[in-house]
């Protein structure tokens, strides 16, 4: 005689055997899973912009064309020297006070003298890079000290909230435009470190030479430590430059992320 499932064995084979199944383990495991997964979306959403751009870097690094019209503009200039009040002639056409990292596609203004205090600083990150008070001019001798976002708050109404979100893809060699008072700045990098917030050691400048320090938050979306590009001035010539007074900051700037 055929046995006919009573309700009491459906209910064992589908519902009580699942859960018998289910070790103590392995729900600890998927809460783990669940958990990482939920702070990577929300990690991605709060700093959609960066990670875009991030994405966007890695494509066109990996299948576009390579832009050099900045990289040929210099070795153009080194090849056939023309004074240097003829630089603008040669090298790309930004706007004035503005920078520009071509190796990154980073075009953005600068507002330069800017006083190193959370209020300041937080303001003018808004309309894009800033150069610190305390800190020597392009044209100047000594650390021309220049910082932006890597990410802000979604909440924070900026085009430039991530302007230095691609600062780490920067690489030795690379070449920063400056356009300072209508004038053509040229420097290349020389070093990418990290720094805790705490070191001021990065806002030191020489007085015998021109150097350019970019900053930004790192990792993305933190303000953990400090991503730091150093590069030398090489156009005009370091030589024509003029002394600066300026004095350094004993303090890295609050208010970037």
């Amino acid at each position: 005689m055929k046995h006919r499932l009573t309700e009491e064995d459906l209910e064992q084979i589908f519902i009580a055997s699942r859960y018998k199944k289910r070790s103590s383990f392995s729900v600890f495991i998927a809460f783990v899973g669940l958990f990482i997964l939920f702070f990577i979306v929300v990690t991605y959403l709060l700093n959609f912009s960066a990670y875009n751009q991030k994405i966007s870097w890695w494509y066109q690094d990996e299948f576009g064309t390579t832009q050099h019209g900045l990289i040929d503009a210099v070795t153009t200039y080194h090849n056939h020297p023309a004074s240097d009040s003829n630089s603008s002639n040669i090298l790309p056409n930004i706007s004035d006070n503005s920078i520009s990292i071509e190796s990154i596609g980073v075009k953005a203004p600068i507002t330069f003298g800017v006083d190193n205090n959370a209020t300041a600083v937080s303001n003018n990150l808004k309309n894009g890079p800033i150069q610190l008070t305390g800190t020597s001019l392009p044209g100047q001798t000594g650390n021309v000290f220049i910082t932006g976002h890597s990410s802000n708050y979604p909440w924070i109404k900026s085009q430039y909230n991530s302007v230095f979100a691609l600062l780490g893809n920067v690489v030795v060699g690379d070449l920063v435009q400056i356009k300072f008072q209508n004038v053509n700045y040229v420097y290349q990098v020389k070093k990418i470190f990290v720094v805790d917030p705490s070191d001021i050691s990065v806002l030191n400048s020489n007085s015998s030479s021109s150097t350019l320090t970019l900053m930004t938050c790192t990792p993305v979306g933190t303000n953990l430590r400090r991503l730091i590009v150093q590069a030398d001035q090489i156009i005009p010539d370091q030589s024509q430059n003029s002394k600066s007074n300026n004095q350094s900051s004993q303090t890295l700037p609050n208010g970037v992320h």
